[in-house]
């Protein structure tokens, strides 16, 4: 987590990297706390030459025992005091600053906002695209495709007779939902195969974490202004509804001090998860793509360094979870303007939607680096010394999202039918969903 001390030092570089965020709004209550920085360093630089000299006056009293000395002595204690609530207040103004103090960036990081700017790692799998969107394909993306002669149907289109959002919208508000038969199955059957694989991939802690979390816990987990929109609150109870189980596992080791021999650890947590979708009028209304509620996997992984191979391991796994699945998808560094503000690295896995001819992000995952456990005060124990750990977070599976991108892959248009992954029949009991 970047400190205004170590900011102040080198002020032009982090006012770069917060314009390269796109956050050029902050920097002026950055300056604002750097002149404070500096101030503070100025009033105890005052307060020891006070101190030295009330010392002084003390041995002088002792050997004298004047009068004026004591009256010397109690202005200098009231100058004391006086400082001491000046710099009790800048180091809180300076604290509640340093909440915000976004992360640095990785230098292979592109710098925008905006999906143009996103950079291609990797692909795979094989796309189907419709003809009338081979052109804009071609002109997007770098990779072989299936062109298809049929239209493509949009997820809603396909399955909306097992989804609700009218009667939804009257009991909870819009973007809830009700699901129905096949669709709560293949839910389910999603949930439970992820476990199965990403468990089979190392993530051998299993975690079903609290739904709730104290705000003042929450406030030391996330970016709080950038996700201060999208959570639901209890205010009576101050409680919010978590937007990810990752912010609910990091509050699980709060103050905990590993061996250094307990790490990595890699963690698999099943959770719902509840976010309000601020700025999102008009984008995806109709469907299950993007909600107020859904269920997810997350993966977390809690370690001593190598962070960065961690992200790339993570983003193996993903895509390997989505090909095992059949859906093509591609991996994207995710460009300075559009990346969490407590990450280093970001990098998105998308998935390929046939009814849009794009692929969509699906997955998130980043390295906050020490970001987080600075303030949660999570560390590791080695050769009698602490250290902070790092934190690598990762998107198992958003469950609503890759409905959506199962149903649009796996459309049989012959059949009429969508056509289950054979990894979900098992936990399904059916091969194929009628449309």
């Amino acid at each position: 987590m970047p400190k205004i001390k170590e900011v102040a030092e080198i002020f032009e570089e982090y006012k770069k990297c917060l314009k390269n965020r796109g956050l050029e709004n902050l920097i002026p209550k950055v300056e604002e706390c750097v002149k404070n920085y500096f101030e503070l360093k100025n009033y105890n630089l005052k307060l020891q030459k006070l101190r030295e000299k009330l010392n002084k006056l003390s041995i002088e009293y002792k050997e004298t025992k004047k009068e004026e000395i004591i009256e010397e002595s109690k202005k200098i204690k009231s100058e004391i005091k006086e400082l001491e609530e000046k710099v009790k207040s800048l180091q809180n103004e300076i604290k509640k600053v340093e909440l915000i103090l976004p992360n640095w960036i990785l230098n292979n990081v592109p710098i925008g906002i905006g999906d143009e700017y996103e950079k291609p790692i990797k692909y795979v799998g094989k796309p189907k695209v419709w003809k009338d969107y081979k052109e804009s394909f071609e002109k997007m993306y770098k990779t072989e495709y299936e062109l298809i002669s049929y239209e493509p149907f949009h997820h809603y289109n396909l399955v909306g007779k097992y989804i609700d959002q009218e009667v939804a919208g009257k009991v909870s508000g819009s973007r809830f939902y009700y699901l129905f038969d096949e669709l709560v199955l293949l839910d389910l059957a999603i949930s439970i195969y992820a476990i199965e694989f990403f468990k089979n991939k190392g993530y051998s802690k299993l975690m079903i974490t609290p739904y709730l979390l104290r705000k003042d816990v929450e406030e030391k987990i996330t970016y709080f202004e950038a996700f201060e929109e999208t959570i639901f609150e209890i205010e009576k109870e101050n409680l919010i509804l978590i937007p990810t189980s990752e912010h609910s596992i990091l509050a699980y080791y709060e103050n905990k001090i590993f061996d250094s021999k307990e790490l990595p650890l890699r963690i698999l947590a099943w959770t719902p998860c509840f976010r309000k979708e601020a700025g999102a009028h008009g984008k995806d209304t109709k469907g299950i793509f993007r909600v107020k509620q859904f269920h997810k996997v997350e993966l977390h992984t809690i370690l001593k360094d190598k962070d960065i191979e961690e992200v790339y391991k993570m983003m193996e796994d993903v895509q390997d979870f989505l090909i095992s699945l059949e859906l093509p998808n591609r991996a994207v560094i995710v460009p300075s303007g559009d990346m969490d503000k407590r990450a280093l690295l970001q990098i998105d896995v998308q998935t390929w939607f046939p009814a849009e001819g794009k692929y969509r992000e699906t997955h998130s995952i980043a390295t906050m680096g020490t970001w987080v456990s600075e303030k949660l005060k999570i560390r590791y124990r080695e050769e009698n010394k602490n250290f902070l750990v790092k934190n690598v977070y990762c998107t198992g599976v958003a469950v609503e999202r890759l409905i959506c991108a199962i149903v649009e892959n796996h459309y049989n248009a012959e059949k009429k039918v969508i056509e289950i992954p054979k990894p979900l029949q098992k936990y399904v009991g059916i091969e194929e969903i009628k449309v």
